[in-house]
């Protein structure tokens, strides 16, 4: 198995888990936890370990890639907006099943602006597989909600 595929599926797996851990802080038939204050945490946790995963492989500071370090804030500040409308989600009482197989249409998204923006067109057998599993993602979110 290529390696790139192990660690796509690892983190198929803590994503997976995430959902149950969300339900149970945020969902109100649980803990009931305030969005807000449960990205804070959810925040502070990632921040955590970044910096361990961080110092585990330094790469020195450089200066000159400020206009990257921009680039990856501006990717976080992206992320933790859609963190934000996912816990508001199941806080407004959606069901974790309904709820993932809808947010997980991102795929849809990332493909897409894939192809458009960074022209990353799938070939062949490849394109095929992206096109049958795009309308399989987008039956499995209608069906759930």
């Amino acid at each position: 198995m290529e390696r790139w595929l192990v660690f796509a599926l690892t983190a198929a797996l803590f994503w997976g888990g995430n959902a149950v851990l969300v339900k149970l802080v945020v969902g109100r038939e649980y803990m009931g936890l305030e969005g807000s204050r449960a990205n804070l945490f959810v925040g502070l946790g990632i921040l955590a370990t970044m910096l361990i995963y961080d110092r585990l492989s330094p790469v020195p500071f450089v200066a000159a890639k400020l206009p990257v370090y921009s680039l990856a804030f501006v990717v976080g500040i992206i992320w933790a907006l859609g963190n934000i409308f996912a816990f508001e989600a199941v806080r407004a009482g959606g069901k974790m099943s309904q709820v993932v197989p809808i947010y997980n249409t991102n795929t849809l998204i990332a493909v897409a602006l894939v192809v458009l923006l960074l022209k990353e067109i799938p070939a062949g057998a490849d394109l095929v597989r992206v096109i049958i599993g795009a309308i399989l993602i987008t039956v499995g979110a209608i069906l759930v909600s």
